[in-house]
């Protein structure tokens, strides 16, 4: 499994966890000052594990953004450097072209 997904199934985990959690809060036999408490509790937490959460993909898409883009970067400079290098043959075979041209040339005249 790669890495995206094992982060996905965690998630998924803690946040069923917390909910679980928090419905075992609402249904448990207390007072409603500490239920509230409970709740209010247990509702910091689930969004501070979604920022978290939020965090880590953030980070995750901007790591994979940078590796495309340096990617992008890798194949524009070969595409540049071939560019050259044909343009550089080319000019090469039209000068043979052109010496050989003007050696029949003068076999002529």
């Amino acid at each position: 499994m790669d890495s995206n997904a094992n982060k996905k199934i965690a998630g998924a985990l803690v946040i069923g966890g917390l909910v679980g959690a928090g419905l075992a809060l609402l249904f448990a036999p207390q007072s409603g000052k500490k239920t509230r408490k409970d709740i209010s509790r247990f509702t910091r937490n689930v969004v501070d594990e979604a920022k978290d959460m939020i965090e880590d993909a953030t980070e995750s898409v901007k790591e994979l953004t940078d590796r495309i883009s340096d990617r992008i970067s890798d194949l524009s400079s070969s595409r540049r450097e071939l560019a050259e290098d044909a343009k550089k043959k080319i000019a090469k075979t039209l000068e043979n072209v052109q010496r050989s041209i003007e050696k029949q040339k003068e076999k002529f005249i």
